[in-house]
């Protein structure tokens, strides 16, 4: 991170929950309340359509997966007043701690949701984290997509969707993606391809 960008962190602070607000106030989603899905599941996007999915599973509270880093604490940040949990870390290498903790999320029945490709790329490549966690807790992933109207596409590695104020933006769910206890290195590599397939809107079924 330069240093350019740190000094911005203390703005993004001050405006990033405002500016969430507005969307969750202005915007129109379809469906308009949001996912229907409770109790365990694993909702997943890829990071481009963070912002989208999070709107909606707003009804669920869900625990995200957040990283480490200054933009994880402005994320935390933002969501915290709204409800949502948060486990910081990641579910790759050196992730066992996070891991551990979405797990008992899932063992209590509660939903938990993180974005796939990340944390740092590269664009639209599942990780081995949410399909790891669908074969350890036998939760489904619920895959999320975004068709939004008028919006922002940030020249970030992750494409970041921003949706406009009072714009509207249609949430796809996917099918289930269910991986059985006893899926090897290869199914579970199969099912992270398919999954990011769909999700790279490549496949209309997941």
């Amino acid at each position: 991170m330069s240093a350019g960008s740190g000094r911005l962190q203390p703005l993004k602070l001050i405006l990033a929950r405002p500016a969430w607000r507005l969307l969750t106030a202005t915007v129109r989603r379809d469906p308009a309340a949001g996912t229907a899905r409770r109790g365990a599941v694993i909702f997943a996007c890829l990071h481009r359509d963070l912002i989208p999915a999070t709107l909606h599973v707003l009804p669920t509270r869900a625990t995200l997966l957040v990283s480490r880093s200054r933009d994880g604490d402005v994320l935390s940040r933002t969501l915290g007043p709204d409800g949502f949990g948060f486990v910081r870390g990641s579910t790759g290498k050196d992730g066992a701690d996070a891991l551990r903790s979405l797990l008992e999320v899932l063992r209590r029945g509660g939903a938990v949701g993180l974005a796939v490709d990340g944390p740092r790329g590269p664009y639209g490549t599942v990780h081995e984290g949410a399909v790891l966690l669908a074969r350890l807790s036998g939760a489904p992933v619920v895959p999320l997509r975004t068709k939004p109207g008028r919006h922002l596409s940030l020249r970030t590695w992750d494409r970041t969707i921003v949706p406009l104020p009072w714009d509207r933006v249609a949430i796809e769910e996917g099918e289930d993606v269910v991986v059985p206890r006893e899926a090897d290195a290869t199914a579970c590599e199969a099912t992270a391809s398919a999954l990011g397939a769909w999700l790279r809107g490549e496949r209309s079924g997941a």
